[in-house]
């Protein structure tokens, strides 16, 4: 069995700005705020536009802004639920996905949580706010950090919660299916409350794929990586466990959601349901997905498989701050559990701007 380790979060020291050291740790892409950044390959966002709708979504929800927000989100919840195929009620709407992490954790109040590693950073913030006691998967390179059938041996009946992303991030890999149904299995088994994080789902060759409602587990997505509209913060969870879902409802603000990310994510749901965006986005990914593989190979950067829109990479040679020289920002993965200063994460970005990219990579000593 990989290894694991169990760890403890307590009470932080701030600093200067209030920021608690575990706040410092939490370390996203998209600090454009801070450096000077031409080419920000630290976020993962579609490289396709986000289509009309969304803008035209955008100005009328603008025009609602002397009003409150449904404090029911009746059409929004609607609408995710024609197009996810689930009940209304089996929705719950919120400020990205991170708000509804946020109040998972204080619903479930778990004392004893299952991560794998490295993983997104969000979980461990978030069971940090009940002091839960998390453990860790170990993933390996060894194997591309896939998520191995054993993660389902570490789910017990003390085991409260289990966070999993598939894909997973920083590396992008789908967990296989058997793998997956082995960890629900064990989850009902156990009584676990199972978070499966999808918000990257929608970027793969899976992206036709439903939220399986009888399966127990809740689903998180979000409309912010899938149409690149970071800064409209629109996430939804989709769970049939009734109690559960109103529990999660109660651990929310009655108006989280603004009136322009709520016309946004109505007409969201409604180009995916009926049109092709998704699968033009899928594809472009998929391209410049492999083209990028195939040119970082070249250069002798080892490149980790991935089913999604974003690359993690290992090299020896510091890229990150030769990049940022020539403003191009990537994330760097040394706060990453398992990971240490030679991995890096990239975007899948557009032809033009991964062109540039491995312009700027041929001229550095690796």
């Amino acid at each position: 069995m990989p290894c694991s380790n169990v760890h403890y979060l307590g009470n932080n020291m701030k600093n200067d700005l209030g920021h608690t050291e575990l706040n410092s740790r939490i370390v996203h892409g998209g600090d454009i705020y801070r450096n000077r950044v031409e080419l920000d390959y630290s976020v993962n966002l579609n490289p396709e536009p986000a289509p009309e709708e969304i803008m035209k979504a955008a100005l009328k929800g603008l025009e609602l802004m002397h009003n409150y927000p449904d404090p029911l989100q009746e059409e929004l919840r609607t609408a995710i639920a024609g197009m996810a195929g689930c009940r209304p009620s089996d929705v719950v709407c919120g400020c990205g996905a991170s708000e509804l992490m946020m109040a998972i954790v204080h619903a479930v109040r778990p004392e004893n949580a299952l991560i794998t590693a490295p993983c997104y950073a969000g979980y461990e913030y978030a069971l940090g706010a009940c002091d839960a006691k998390i453990t860790e998967y170990m993933l390996s390179p060894d194997n591309g950090f896939a998520l191995g059938r054993d993660f389902a041996d570490l789910i017990t009946e003390s085991t409260d919660i289990v966070f999993i992303a598939n894909p997973n991030n920083p590396n992008g890999r789908l967990i296989e299916d058997d793998v997956l149904e082995a960890v629900k299995e064990k989850c009902r088994q156990t009584g676990t409350v199972l978070v499966i994080d999808e918000c990257f789902l929608q970027l793969t060759d899976r992206y036709e794929d439903r939220p399986d409602i009888t399966d127990g587990a809740i689903h998180l997505r979000a409309f912010t990586k899938t149409f690149a509209i970071p800064g409209i913060r629109i996430g939804y969870l989709i769970c049939g466990d009734h109690e559960l879902t109103e529990n999660i409802r109660k651990h929310l603000p009655e108006w989280n959601i603004s009136a322009i990310a709520e016309q946004i994510g109505i007409a969201a749901a409604k180009v995916i349901k009926d049109t092709g965006y998704l699968a033009k986005s899928v594809a472009s990914v998929r391209a410049e997905r492999a083209y990028l593989e195939e040119r970082l190979t070249a250069l002798g950067i080892k490149v980790y498989p991935s089913d999604t829109n974003y690359l993690l990479l290992e090299t020896d040679t510091d890229l990150a701050d030769r990049l940022m020289e020539s403003g191009i920002m990537v994330r760097k993965c040394s706060n990453y559990h398992g990971l240490d200063e030679r991995f890096i994460r990239i975007a899948v970005r557009r032809h033009e701007d991964n062109k540039r990219l491995l312009g700027v990579l041929e001229e550095i000593d690796l």
